[in-house]
């Protein structure tokens, strides 16, 4: 396999889906108001919160969170009374409802769980709703594409067989869970307490685990021996993503070229800051813009 293509979110609103975080807030806000406003509350978002969608939900203020959403302490005639249901209650049913049920992490998990329905259901309409593509200059031939998109733009523009695409966080066409989350590992202090301890535990379950989905392709690493060419196109080179790229770059050949494609300023920043981070790449990179073709210019693939 002589090119690697790293397929990042730019590359499918390059070629005309509205698949941009802000895009996702402006859906979820017309479709499902009420999660948009409870993600709000939640989070206490503000200003450009929803650009950096996957970063930010592993930031979560987790004791803040803990103090505005602990039910009110019963009163002592509640409590007393409570007791005395206990009493009445059969051993075995006591029993099975020893272990403390936050009312808090509970209710961070239905909002997380609802929150997954709606991005699964925000890419299904996004992939639909393309009319006019624009096209890019790829290899066709000799060629293996990991995408980190849940679209199938790669396979229905560009006619490239399935088995030659990895989709590393899930399908959307096939139906596959798909997989969005941050890089944070949350957890309480000693003295937090249960409701901290269950938020925290809910939270980390949208941690990404990079070497879970690199490894879904379990031929990868013998074919990244052979690699001449990395492309990276439309990957905004987040922290999320980090140890996939790291990964990759420590697996493929010393001497291989790389590009990575840019669209703003900020972009550039980031390539700059991954290259001084990767410094075995820094006399073998450049920097590209992607530009339109004809959709007739695809079927001849990469000179």
């Amino acid at each position: 396999m002589k090119h690697l293509y790293i397929i990042g979110n730019g590359f499918d609103i390059f070629t005309g889906l509205h698949t941009s975080y802000a895009d996702f807030r402006r859906w979820l806000e017309r479709e499902y108001i009420f999660v948009y406003e409870n993600m709000k509350v939640a989070y206490n978002m503000e200003g450009d919160w929803w650009n950096n969608f996957e970063v930010n939900l592993g930031e979560l203020d987790i004791h803040r969170y803990v103090r505005n959403f602990t039910p009110q302490a019963k009163s002592e005639g509640e409590i007393l009374k409570l007791i005395e249901d206990k009493k009445n209650q059969k051993q075995q049913e006591v029993t099975a409802n020893i272990h403390y049920d936050s009312a808090c992490a509970n209710r961070l998990r239905g909002l997380l769980d609802i929150l997954q329905y709606c991005f699964e259901r925000w890419v299904a309409d996004c992939q639909s709703m393309i009319t006019d593509p624009q096209y890019a200059n790829i290899e066709r031939v000799d060629s293996f594409f990991i995408n980190f998109n849940y679209t199938d733009t790669i396979e229905w523009l560009y006619k490239i067989p399935e088995e030659r695409v990895l989709h590393i966080h899930g399908r959307a066409s096939k139906h596959e869970k798909l997989v969005f989350g941050h890089n944070k590992h949350p957890h309480g202090g000693i003295f937090d307490g249960a409701d901290v301890d269950q938020t925290c535990f809910e939270l980390s379950k949208y941690q990404k685990n990079t070497y879970e989905y690199i490894f879904k392709h379990e031929n990868l690493p013998n074919m990244l021996a052979d690699v001449e060419f990395v492309h990276v196109y439309g990957l905004s080179l987040s922290s999320v993503d980090e140890n996939y790229i790291d990964w990759i770059e420590k697996n493929t050949p010393q001497d291989c070229k790389w590009e990575f494609s840019w669209f703003t300023e900020e972009d550039k920043q980031r390539i700059d800051v991954f290259v001084l981070n990767h410094w075995r790449i820094k006399d073998r990179h450049k920097l590209m813009q992607l530009n339109p073709i004809s959709k007739e210019e695809t079927n001849n693939g990469r000179q």
